[in-house]
């Protein structure tokens, strides 16, 4: 094992024992298993699963965050990845909210060794906008490619074929669309007025305003030409579900999926319109099957496992060859004891079109 000085404890935001809310306190520095290396955290990005976790499902005292990017200073038996040494600068994300010794809103944390990703050494993604790079863009990335089948880079589709991103301001939205771009297909997409030129800069055809469904499903229909066989809602509330599902073709394959569970009306739309529909959670990318809520267990998917190993190899690639951008960045001061500022903050509505960073260290 090749390692630096690592302290015994660490200051992390950790499930309180009795309330369904975190707090930052003392916390053991994990232990790592074999394939794990421990990473000092520089950064972290939050998402909106972090503080539902936190409000809902996490259990007494885990470690909350999943997004994170620093510098590796402990190595682990038995690595699946070799190449790693200590003071590479890393980036990626874990399963926050769920496990005692797991979870990026940390001093460290413990990760497996081929599911992260090397930083670039130049260019403009570093460890500031590395942590971006999470659960958006790796949930993206998860549903075009393995769910919808999109070509992965570099092959491409014929341009005709259209694809919806409901949300296209969303952190998934905004990698979504550049990956939809990318396979080679055109992009529709919903947003609100105000972030129509963002979404467009990020390489969206065609913005779609949802705030009127019936007018949002006629536009769309007619952008499209009625030929809409594949969609990603990354709301998956009110509207969304049925706007996303009257906007398809009306006969052959055709798929939505969410990132949340479908309503019933949405369920019974979809079955009578033949459409296929499929939650993805990226969570299944770890590889451990898992409780999502109590009494449903999500199974271990290691095909999902073996597609974020390679797209951990890949990701420097995404981001210098292929010029796949990060969400814009809002820049929080504070660090671990601020971030549940931030969590009030997307409570309320307050975030949109841009992801919330903190700094943790100089890792």
């Amino acid at each position: 094992m090749s390692t630096t000085q690592v302290p015994t404890t660490m200051k992390a935001l950790v499930q309180h024992e009795t309330e369904k809310r975190a707090q930052v306190k003392d916390h053991p520095v994990p232990k790592l298993d074999k394939n794990e290396v421990l990473v000092k955290i520089a950064y972290v990005a939050q998402n909106p699963t972090d503080w539902k976790h936190s409000a809902f499902l996490s259990p007494p005292n885990v470690i909350i965050g999943c997004d994170y990017s620093g510098t590796i200073v402990q190595l682990g038996d038995e690595l699946k990845n070799k190449d790693w040494n200590v003071g590479d600068h890393v980036a990626g994300v874990v399963h926050g909210g769920k496990f005692e010794d797991k979870g990026s809103f940390a001093e460290y944390a413990r990760v497996q060794s081929d599911l992260l990703w090397k930083v670039p050494s130049s260019g403009p993604v570093g460890l500031r906008e590395a942590p971006v790079y999470g659960v958006g863009f790796v949930t993206a990335a998860q549903v075009l490619y393995t769910r919808l089948n999109l070509p992965y880079p570099p092959q491409k589709a014929d341009r005709s074929n259209w694809i919806l991103i409901y949300g296209g301001s969303t952190s998934v939205g905004v990698f979504a669309t550049q990956l939809g771009k990318l396979a080679g297909y055109k992009v529709i997409t919903t947003a609100s007025p105000k972030n129509f030129e963002l979404v467009k800069s990020y390489g969206a055809d065609e913005v779609v305003d949802y705030h009127n469904a019936d007018q949002a499903i006629e536009e769309i229909k007619k952008i499209t030409g009625g030929s809409l066989t594949k969609a990603l809602d990354t709301i998956s509330e009110g509207d969304s579900f049925r706007i996303a599902l009257e906007s398809f073709s009306t006969s052959g394959d055709r798929k939505l999926n969410t990132l949340l569970q479908i309503s019933e009306e949405g369920k019974k739309l979809a079955e009578q319109k033949g459409i296929e529909t499929e939650l993805t959670l990226a969570y299944t990318l770890m590889g451990n099957a898992f409780e999502f809520i109590p009494g449903s267990t999500i199974p271990a998917i290691p095909s999902d496992r073996e597609f974020y190993v390679k797209l951990c190899k890949d990701t420097p690639d995404f981001i210098q060859k292929y010029n796949i951008r990060p969400n814009p960045i809002k820049d929080m001061d504070g660090g671990l004891e601020h971030i549940l500022e931030g969590f009030e903050f997307m409570k309320a509505g307050k975030v949109s079109a841009s992801k919330l960073v903190y700094k943790i260290s100089n890792a």
